[in-house]
């Protein structure tokens, strides 16, 4: 079996092009050995005088000679008909048996008459006779200009062309070119797929997708340049990180000694305004950290069950607590897998964000295609939607008209919530309402199974709304 797969591969092409060219080729070939074979099963005799159909029409090109020769010169020709193969031919004077009757319409007979060009009498002579037992017809002919002879001539049913063993060829032929063509394509594209399947999954989350090892020369190169690309990627990233995280990790402690030199200051207005950029720096640096600690990869068997629609009363409750104007209008007690902490910090930053920029914030839960939806809905004016996808990157802020010094954020809050979704395997959607406002929408499939592991969760029914 080995000593067969090293043929193989040594047989086959390396490159794309010699796969194609092979393919090509071997298609013709097959295509011609296929019709070479029909064409030796299903040819007719090249031997005419082995025909029972040639027979007969030689039979009734006599009758027509017999029938315009003259009187005195018909028994030389009768008698040279003698010579005809598969026929008998004599003289016949006419005489028709008591109880004689015409001759079936035989395909042999259509066929005498045919040859013979005009509307002859024939007689059926074998009534009684052996021969025509042994499939063979005695029948007596008459012309119209008075030629009589008497022919025994074979009975064979005439084979007409092959035509549905011809039609049944050329389907075989064709399904199997069409066989042969997807198995050698799928084979061919196969290294090509798990190449592009690698390339989409680079950067996900669930990064693990193999290069293909095996398949043509210009595929493994690409395969080989890609996995230098992403190693580089990789540490280009990790690095990256790195520096944010230590940089963010360090500021903390001159933050801390600045706030007390602070402290010290004797103008109220110069150290209200001191402590007020330290605690703007100090956010900076919290939101920083907590980007670069979201934005990582996590461990999902560390993910547990978690009652989504707890999580998000807990969120609208705390900001309830302090006097925001935000409601659960709608909700569903389903079960997805996660962290507990983390879903309610991507739910917290999407509610906030409505407060802030509309004004109240609406949390509804509906069932969707991945799972269950969690819509945050609020009254402000929206989001162009130029500018939807830049909203999602990191320290893109939605009042960009005001300084650093009047914001309340600093762009990392949906960065983090995105981040937070697609390491639980969802998605973040910013939609304008039709009647105003934004629609901030988080994704996530439900938990695979119940905790009795009777099968995949159902969406429990709607509770009754709250106002």
């Amino acid at each position: 079996m080995n000593g067969l797969r090293r043929l193989q591969t040594r047989i086959r092409p390396t490159t794309i092009a010699g796969q194609i060219a092979l393919l090509v080729v071997a298609g013709i070939a097959l295509a011609h050995v296929v019709a070479t074979v029909a064409f030796l099963l299903l040819h007719e005799s090249q031997n005419p005088d082995e025909l029972p159909g040639v027979a007969a029409s030689r039979l009734g090109t006599l009758v027509r000679l017999l029938d315009a020769a003259d009187p005195a010169a018909r028994p030389a020709l009768l008698l040279s008909g003698r010579s005809l193969p598969l026929i008998h031919v004599e003289a016949w004077d006419g005489t028709v048996p008591t109880g004689a009757q015409p001759v079936p319409d035989l395909p042999v007979i259509r066929r005498l008459r045919n040859g013979a060009g005009r509307a002859v009498t024939i007689t059926d002579l074998s009534d009684g006779d052996p021969e025509r037992a042994a499939g063979r017809l005695h029948v007596g002919i008459s012309t119209p200009a008075g030629a009589t002879l008497q022919a025994t001539l074979p009975n064979d049913p005439l084979r007409g062309p092959k035509h549905g063993a011809l039609i049944f060829t050329v389907v075989f032929l064709a399904l199997t070119l069409a066989l042969l063509s997807v198995w050698a394509t799928r084979a061919l594209t196969a290294p090509l797929k798990r190449l592009a399947a690698a390339a989409e999954a680079f950067g996900a989350r669930d990064d693990h997708v193999a290069l293909p090892e095996a398949g043509p020369r210009e595929v493994l190169a690409v395969s080989r340049a890609l996995d230098r690309m992403r190693s580089r990627v990789r540490r280009l990233i990790d690095d990256r990180t790195q520096m944010l995280a230590a940089i963010s990790h360090d500021l903390r402690t001159p933050i801390t000694r600045l706030r007390l030199r602070a402290e010290f200051i004797e103008d109220d207005a110069a150290r209200a305004a001191t402590l007020r950029d330290l605690d703007q720096m100090n956010g900076l640096v919290e939101a920083a950290l907590s980007f670069v600690r979201d934005g990582q990869a996590r461990d999902t068997n560390s993910h547990s069950l978690v009652d989504l629609a707890s999580v998000v009363q807990t969120v609208c409750d705390d900001f309830s607590d302090v006097g925001a104007p935000v409601s659960v209008s709608r909700s569903r007690h389903v079960l997805v897998q996660g962290r507990t902490e983390e879903l309610q910090r991507a739910v917290t930053n999407l509610v906030d964000n409505a407060v802030k920029y509309g004004g109240r914030a609406d949390v509804r839960m509906e069932p969707s295609e991945r799972g269950i939806r969690v819509c945050v809905l609020d009254a402000g004016p929206g989001i162009p939607d130029a500018e939807r996808e830049a909203m999602l990157q990191p320290f893109v802020r939605g009042d960009r008209a005001r300084n650093l010094n009047e914001a309340s954020g600093f762009g990392l809050g949906l960065s983090i919530v995105q981040a937070i979704i697609e390491a639980h395997h969802g998605r973040l959607t910013l939609e304008n309402c039709r009647e105003g406002g934004l629609c901030a929408a988080i994704e996530l499939p439900l938990a695979a199974k119940a905790l009795t592991g009777r099968g995949p969760l159902k969406v429990a029914p709607l509770p009754a709304e709250a106002a």
